[in-house]
């Protein structure tokens, strides 16, 4: 079956920029994504349009040569926006960070949240302690780098205590003006926050998301509702396929009906973070959302994850993670899948693009040197649905070390 209309719902990560600056990075990745994949596909992005405070929408048209002859796929793109949530969450550079932060912690270790990660994903809990770490360094070491230098010094005895009582203090003092920087300089305080969010998430801290969960789902139901297209298609990114899972699960509880007149029904998470949340005893209410979009037989569900991209959960089996069993015989889903980029980028390429961890994040949503199935703009302007995309269920190989 061709895909000749399609309709894309898409949720970002924890990123406060919204729609706009997606919408500005895939208008310059699409010439790009056409270039890749060679004379006779073009990619057009139609000027965006605002529904209401949630959607923010445009068009995407693509053409791609099929036996010869060119065919049009029409996308509407559905931005569903939380960026709202996220700037309310978004990390102060003062001392409510470390607060929250330190109760997180705490948190983590009491409960063993932390060594379950470690079991699945060692790197991803260095990448949660990190930045910490650096917060850490800075308010410890600023008190003992005044004392260090005073010790040099040649002051009296009595002196050098006043002074090195005043270190901490003044140390102190100078905490906020250096996370303020860390706040323009590095990603330091949103990682932390990051870890933050989930911790909230799974304590039930946050109505307000929730409530923004409740309203994506019922969104997604109401592009089913409508219908007039070939596939539906949902995608989650990063912070987003947690949401994702969250939105179209509710959506396939509360609305059944609605789904029953959509001819393909697709969902793409990409680098996942799911583990997050899944791991976690308390979030049952996430684990039933897992196991109902991968055990409904009309989901075509693919999980794009790339080994070296630390802040994520590669090849993890979501449904095998919180313990539910497949009946037999029933179709494997999600289908675990590596972008390969040691492949579309070559090794140098590759080598470049395994030193900046930001855009080994980002870059499954953007265009490749070299053409592969988990091309996005193919995934989401292109003729073939996500099911005959990766219809070989044999999974990809996994980024060999170089």
């Amino acid at each position: 079956m061709v895909i000749r209309r399609r309709r894309v719902l898409f949720i970002s990560g924890f990123d406060p920029r919204g729609p706009r600056h997606y919408y500005e990075l895939w208008r310059e990745e699409a010439p790009k994504a056409a270039a890749t994949a060679g004379p006779g596909t073009a990619y057009h992005l139609g000027p965006p349009r605002r529904h209401g405070g949630q959607v923010f929408e445009w068009t995407l048209t693509g053409e791609t040569r099929v036996g010869g002859e060119t065919v049009a796929t029409e996308t509407r793109f559905e931005f569903l926006r939380w960026d709202d949530v996220v700037r309310r969450m978004w990390p102060r550079p003062d001392w409510s960070i470390v607060r929250s932060t330190a109760t997180t912690l705490w948190w983590g270790v009491r409960y063993g949240y932390f060594r379950r990660i470690f079991k699945i994903r060692h790197w991803y809990l260095l990448n949660i302690l990190e930045p910490v770490s650096t917060v850490l360094l800075i308010l410890l070491g600023l008190p003992a780098a005044i004392l260090l230098l005073l010790s040099l010094g040649l002051w009296a005895a009595e002196v050098e205590v006043l002074f090195a009582l005043a270190g901490a203090p003044l140390g102190l003092f100078a905490f906020k003006p250096m996370l303020r920087w860390l706040q323009r300089t590095s990603s330091v305080l949103w990682r932390i926050q990051l870890s933050n969010f989930y911790a909230w998430q799974i304590a039930g801290q946050l109505p307000y998301l929730d409530a923004k969960l409740d309203a994506l789902a019922a969104r997604i139901a109401d592009a089913a509702r409508e219908g007039g297209v070939d596939e539906l298609l949902v995608i989650g990114h990063s912070v987003g396929t947690t949401l994702a899972i969250s939105a179209l699960g509710r959506a396939l509880a509360r609305r059944p009906e609605d789904f029953a007149g959509v001819p393909r029904l697709a969902f793409a998470t990409l680098g996942s973070m799911t583990p997050l949340l899944a791991l976690e005893p308390r979030s049952a209410w996430f684990r039933d959302e897992i196991a109902r979009i991968a055990l409904d037989p009309a989901v075509t569900w693919v999980d794009i994850t790339a080994a070296y991209d630390v802040a994520c959960f590669p090849r993890i089996d979501p449904l095998e993670l919180i313990g539910r069993e497949r009946p037999p015989g029933a179709p494997v889903s999600p289908k675990l899948v590596s972008p390969r980029f040691h492949v579309l980028f070559g090794k140098e390429g590759y080598a470049a693009l395994k030193q900046d961890r930001y855009q080994m994040h980002t870059q499954y949503l953007m265009a490749t040197p070299r053409l592969g199935r988990c091309d996005f703009f193919a995934m989401v302007a292109g003729p073939l649905a996500l099911a005959e995309r990766f219809a070989d269920t044999a999974p990809d190989r996994a980024e060999a070390p170089e």
